[in-house]
């Protein structure tokens, strides 16, 4: 809550004044409330895109898992329809060149027809053990000894019921099977070995289990390998500079090697054929690139040389298959544009893209949230890779409105802290956000932006109690006292003082505390750290928890699932309330979330006497007391705010006629209140006076009660029944 005191020889207010004739709105009756109104701002979107793993593709769909989906895949037709389903758990190289999924039983592999829907099953040999699955053959291994690798490589197919073993056959007489490449089709696959001349690839023909060997060698570890209907092609993953191609009809020919051209502040990390075409996928060759998280462009580039085409904007660095008439690729323009994407040869030859399955962007998660003085905070984990702390300007009305989506700047405290809640923020009023953050013992943070202070009371396992422009109430765990803080405060660790953990809470510049004896609080002016008034509430406790609003009304409660209540300061009167959960107090009202209801309730006490009404639904969550984490009031200008299933935030105005500005008191105005006529306030050396003629003048004290020399004044007289008023934005 902002607010000016009064300092030696000068007025620490702004020099911008509303004078306004008369004292009706004080004294204005309670009027009736209106029903609550609401909008919702769209959640804030992940600036990643969703994560799509592309497990296999076929000529007909592809098989994949998109974030958030079942641990089970999907297979997506390419042509549209539904998303099939995979159970079971996917074996290595789950499929190549056909429209089938291979996943592992007890006994061996299944091998799921996804157009027929029907399922083989085939079991390994013993001895054997899997290696990949292309079409309908499964390609398994037997283990080697003295030095060889692999002693023999199989192929299992199942027809009529009965599994056929085909052992792969042609080696040269030197070679070394060293292992499968993960390339094939439904009915080749690619293999490697070693002879007196290196690594070699050689072609296998899965019917009849004859290999070819490719002409060339290739490094022995960290080579990807393509095929497609015209090209075998392989790539080091450690130098992606090119792509080295034989014929697929004559892979005894020498090869040929493409290079890859190079894309400013990029490195190509994948890579694909489509038709004549190699489509690469590259990523960001430095982290502080804008858009890495994103992935660099999808490019296109003539096996026979010529101009490089951009396909995609982005596309993810992992993700690129090389399938049965073209390339399945991952990317987009942006997060709200990120789909699967099938790259094939167009009329002409040319690459073309087509959208097979969207990846809707995702939200933010908001790990808390503030509303405070017509600005609502939220804490959010990744709507962009820098900062993590936005705010939003809420104008409430019959439709309530919201600004633009403003960056605050990274909060100090950590946001990961939602399993136990302990940075939730809190709006001082100000602008300012305060959090507790747990670091080599608890500091209680009080920032805007980039700049604030640190509280520090020395204390562990405490919690932040409140918040109230320079001032913070922590209850330290470790030492079971409570703490005053004070940014302003030259004191160590700017405690201004401490006192036994009870109910307390901040209203500008005074600290509403429990007093010694059941159902007595006190209010402390801090600048004094005097009482100024003390309060008979007739609660039967002493409260453990108070909370302030509006310079009229006081929350006090006695603890969970026990009696609580509201003092208007205003008529003297105390609001039985019934116990609902953790409550926010705000202008006339209170907001509490029944956990047990799944509901948000509203219970209305403008009028001295509680009516209780359901706001909204909201689930309960794993949090005891979810304030500010999925729900916040705000008690300085009213309003109320609240998260979705979807990290939507629904802003609603209830309606609640507002309080009157209070009088002010003693040396402080505090936000909302007034300076009526015949009026004052003092320091120890100075006198403001709100005169009956209008003007706000600011007498030297002369000792006693006299005053003396004028040293200011707001030259408004002439305006008899004015009165000043501190405006909530901090202006008198």
């Amino acid at each position: 809550m902002a607010h000016r005191a009064l300092v030696r020889g000068s007025i620490a207010v702004a020099a911008s004044f509303t004078l306004v004739s008369g004292l009706a709105a004080i004294a204005a009756p309670a009027a009736e409330a209106a029903s609550p109104t609401e909008t919702v701002i769209p959640a804030a979107l992940d600036y990643l895109p969703s994560d799509d793993v592309l497990n296999s593709d076929g000529p007909g769909g592809f098989l994949h898992q998109q974030s958030g989906s079942n641990p089970g895949a999907v297979w997506t037709a390419y042509q549209g329809g539904p998303d099939i389903p995979v159970t079971g758990t996917l074996a290595g190289h789950p499929g190549a060149g056909a429209d089938v999924v291979a996943t592992v039983d007890t006994t061996g592999i299944e091998l799921h027809d996804m157009d027929a829907g029907t399922t083989t099953s085939i079991p390994i040999p013993a001895g054997q053990h899997y290696m990949g699955t292309y079409g309908s053959h499964v390609v398994t291994m037997v283990p080697g000894s003295s030095g060889q690798r692999f002693a023999s490589l199989h192929i299992l197919t199942s027809a009529g019921g009965q599994v056929t073993d085909t052992q792969m056959t042609g080696w040269p007489a030197d070679a070394t099977i060293t292992g499968g490449t993960g390339a094939g089709d439904a009915d080749t696959t690619v293999v490697h070995y070693t002879d007196t001349t290196g690594t070699r690839l050689a072609l296998v023909d899965l019917n009849t289990g004859l290999i070819t060997p490719i002409s060339g060698t290739v490094p022995e570890t960290n080579v990807s390998v393509l095929l497609t209907d015209k090209y075998i092609a392989w790539y080091s993953q450690q130098d992606t500079s090119a792509v080295h191609l034989v014929s697929r009809s004559s892979p005894g020919d020498p090869q040929t090697t493409v290079t890859m051209p190079a894309v400013a502040g990029m490195v190509a990390t994948g890579f694909g054929i489509a038709g004549d075409w190699l489509i690469a996928i590259h990523s960001p060759s430095s982290t502080s690139t804008p858009t890495y998280g994103l992935g660099g462009p999808l490019t296109a580039t003539p096996l026979t040389g010529g101009d490089t085409l951009t396909l995609l904007p982005h596309a993810t660095p992992d993700e690129i298959r090389t399938g049965p008439g073209g390339v399945l690729v991952v990317g987009g323009a942006s997060v709200t544009d990120w789909a699967a994407r099938r790259v094939t040869p167009g009329p002409d030859g040319t690459p073309t893209l087509t959208a097979v399955d969207s990846d809707p962007a995702t939200p933010s998660p908001i790990d808390g949230l503030s509303l405070a003085g017509g600005t609502l905070f939220t804490v959010e984990r990744s709507s962009t890779p820098a900062v993590n702390g936005f705010t939003r300007a809420i104008t409430l009305g019959t439709t309530p409105s919201y600004g633009a989506h403003t960056t605050f700047g990274q909060t100090w405290a950590p946001s990961s802290c939602d399993a136990v809640a302990s940075c939730r923020p809190i709006g001082t009023g100000d602008g300012r956000i305060s959090q507790l953050w747990r670091s080599n013992g608890d500091k209680v943070t009080v920032q805007r932006g980039e700049t604030g202070y640190f509280i520090e009371p020395s204390a562990t396992g405490g919690t932040l109690v409140d918040a109230d422009g320079r001032y913070v109430v922590y209850d330290g765990g470790s030492t079971d006292k409570q703490y005053i803080g004070d940014t302003d405060s030259a004191n160590p660790g700017r405690v201004l003082f401490t006192r036994p953990v009870t109910g307390a809470a901040l209203s500008g510049s005074t600290l509403w505390e429990a007093g010694p004896t059941a159902g007595t609080i006190s209010q402390v002016d801090l600048t004094t750290q005097k009482t100024v008034q003390t309060v008979a509430t007739g609660a039967p406790c002493v409260p453990s928890e108070l909370q302030a609003a509006a310079s009229r009304w006081v929350y006090w409660s006695c603890g969970n699932n026990a009696p609580a209540g509201v003092w208007d300061l205003t008529t003297g009167k105390d609001i039985p309330l019934p116990s609902a959960g953790p409550a926010q107090l705000g202008d006339g009202y209170l907001v509490a979330h029944d956990k047990a209801a799944g509901k948000l309730v509203l219970t209305d006490v403008h009028t001295d006497t509680a009516v209780t009404s359901d706001l909204a639904d909201l689930p309960a969550g794993p949090l005891t007391d979810d304030r500010r984490m999925t729900w916040a009031v705000d008690k300085y200008h009213g309003g109320i705010a609240y998260l979705d299933a979807r990290e939507n935030i629904h802003v609603v105005d209830p309606q609640i006629p507002a309080s009157a500005p209070a009088p002010a008191a003693g040396t402080a105005m505090l936000s909302g209140q007034v300076l009526p006529p015949g009026h004052h306030l003092s320091s120890s050396s100075v006198t403001l006076v709100m005169q009956t003629d209008g003007n706000l003048v600011a007498y030297l004290k002369t000792g006693g009660s006299g005053t003396g020399q004028a040293i200011w004044s707001s030259r408004t007289s002439g305006h008899p029944g004015a009165y000043a008023i501190m405006q909530t934005d901090g202006n008198l």
